[in-house]
C-alpha cells in the first residue's frame, strides 16, 4: 500500500509539471507609433497558446481570432485572472473596455475532442488598442 502511495503522488507530480509544460505565454508587441498588432501560430492537441497584452482604462481592447479550422477558440482573463470572454464559434471577436491597467492575457486552444485527438490547427489573432477620446 506504501509503495501505491508513493506512486500516485509522483503520477500526480509529473501530471501537474505536465499540464504547466502545455501553457505557454508571449507578450504582443505592438509598434512604437501603432495601437495594432498581429500574431500567427500553431495549436496542437491539448496546449493553450497564450500572449499577454498590456492594457489601461481608457482603452478599448480588441482580439480578433481567425482560423481555418472551427475548432479553434480564445478566452480573455483580465489582470486579475478573471474570464471576461470565451468565443464560442469561428473567427469571434472580443471588445472590451479595460476596467484596470494592467495585463490581459489571450489564451487559443482547440475545442476538447479535437484536442483529445491530438489535432493541431493554425490561428491568427489581431490585436488593437485605441484610446478613448476625451471629454
Amino acid at each position: 500500500m506504501r509503495r501505491m502511495g508513493g506512486v500516485l503522488v509522483v503520477a500526480t507530480l509529473l501530471w501537474g509539471h505536465a499540464g504547466y509544460a502545455q501553457a505557454y505565454q508571449r507578450t504582443v508587441h505592438f509598434p512604437t507609433q501603432g495601437e495594432e498588432a498581429t500574431v500567427a501560430g500553431t495549436v496542437e492537441g491539448d496546449e493553450v497558446v497564450q500572449y499577454k497584452v498590456p492594457a489601461k482604462v481608457g482603452q478599448f481592447l480588441l482580439v480578433g481570432g481567425h482560423a481555418k479550422s472551427a475548432h479553434v477558440s480564445f478566452w480573455v482573463h483580465d489582470p486579475g485572472g478573471v474570464e471576461v470572454y470565451n468565443s464560442k464559434v469561428q473567427n469571434a471577436a472580443y471588445i472590451g473596455r479595460p476596467e484596470q491597467d494592467g495585463t490581459y492575457v489571450v489564451g487559443v486552444f482547440l475545442r476538447k475532442a479535437d484536442a483529445a485527438r491530438g489535432q493541431a490547427a493554425f490561428f491568427r489573432l489581431r490585436f488593437s488598442r485605441k484610446s478613448l477620446p476625451e471629454g
